[in-house]
């Protein structure tokens, strides 16, 4: 199986907050099925980018919810990377 590229994890991770809404770390590592360390890192990115927002719902317990910016980057990218699939099976 091949790895997923940067970008496909970081696509992934935006669209489970999408689908699901904020989540806590640990239920978004089992979401995702990345190890902390490595989530932790893809959620700075996105943070640094404001595609995802961390925020604190009481309990201080921190949730990661995606933003306005977020959603319209799926909207627009996804279907690129769905087209872009395509092509290598068009030229064979």
């Amino acid at each position: 199986m091949v790895p997923k590229s940067k970008l496909e994890v970081n696509l992934d991770i935006l669209k489970i907050l999408a689908s699901q809404g904020p989540m806590e770390l640990t239920k978004l590592m089992n979401k995702a099925d990345l190890g902390q360390s490595v989530l932790e890192q893809h959620l700075d990115f996105l943070i640094q980018q404001n595609l995802v927002e961390e925020q604190n719902l009481g309990k201080d317990e921190t949730f990661h919810v995606i933003t306005e910016r977020g959603l319209r980057v799926l909207k627009v990218v996804v279907p690129i990377i769905e087209v872009a699939r395509k092509i290598p099976a068009l030229l064979h």
